[in-house]
């Protein structure tokens, strides 16, 4: 089982669009030069039930998005090997661009102004570009960062590398302010807020996201849950003696006057 404690290496792929970028790695981020058939980084990380799953990372510049884009290389071959030996796979677009402000051309910085960026005669309206990333993370799963220069780029792939590492699958939780409710008669799926009750839960000691959810099963409101004695605490399960005297006192000093 992969340990998650012990952070893999990020593969960097030994070719000129990759391999430049080695040096710019901070030294506690352990790093190795090598071949990649598919991407230019590509490390493995914490899935779901404790399981190693592998990441690959494509580096982009506008223009050899754009060429890719055209050719039809990006499409037929790079993603199709990506998302075939990846697990999850990102792209990120480096360089400095922006829409034109008054046609809405893609452009790019060149010294201190802009300029519209070309393949031979082509121009290309932003758009498009944009259209063609949010149909590939829309309909693949492919997640698209954007970063101004190559030392961002280092950046985005030391925050990838750290999230998919620095913590288990299931420790992830920054999303579960939304629950699941299934839709009636549909039998569809929609995100909703979760009740009050279980997310004032979660910000109790010792309660934490998981636990909330039985708390807001036993009690019916937030006033029933902070005028609950230590005895009614010990009924919701997973919640022992030591806790419920905890998040008593914890509630019992929240509304003490300074």
């Amino acid at each position: 089982m992969f340990n998650r404690r012990e952070p893999s290496v990020i593969q960097i792929d030994e070719r000129q669009g990759s391999v430049e970028l080695a040096s710019l790695f901070p030294p506690g981020i352990p790093t190795v030069i090598g071949r990649l058939e598919y991407g230019d980084y590509a490390f493995l990380g914490n899935g779901p039930e404790d399981e190693p799953v592998s990441i690959g990372i494509e580096r982009k510049g506008i223009k050899d998005l754009l060429n890719s884009i055209s050719t039809g290389r990006l499409a037929g071959h790079q993603l199709v090997g990506l998302v075939n030996n990846y697990h999850y796979v990102y792209i990120i677009v480096e360089g400095l661009w922006r829409f034109n402000p008054t046609d809405g051309m893609l452009e790019e910085r060149s010294g201190q102004g802009w300029v519209p960026v070309q393949l031979g005669s082509r121009r290309f309206m932003a758009r498009e570009v944009l259209g063609f990333l949010h149909t590939l993370m829309v309909r693949t799963g492919v997640m698209v960062f954007y970063s101004g220069t190559r030392r961002e780029t280092v950046q985005v792939v030391s925050m990838l590398h750290g999230w998919w590492n620095n913590k288990s699958w299931d420790e992830h939780t920054a999303h579960l302010g939304l629950v699941k409710q299934n839709r009636a008669g549909d039998g569809s799926v929609e995100l909703v807020k979760a009740p009050l009750v279980r997310r004032v839960a979660a910000e109790l000691p010792g309660i934490g996201w998981q636990k909330s959810r039985e708390v807001a099963k036993h009690f019916g409101s937030v006033l029933e849950m902070v005028l609950a004695t230590e005895r009614e605490w010990r009924r919701v399960p997973g919640i022992g003696k030591v806790l419920a005297e905890r998040i008593t006192k914890e509630i019992i000093n929240e509304h003490k006057p300074d």
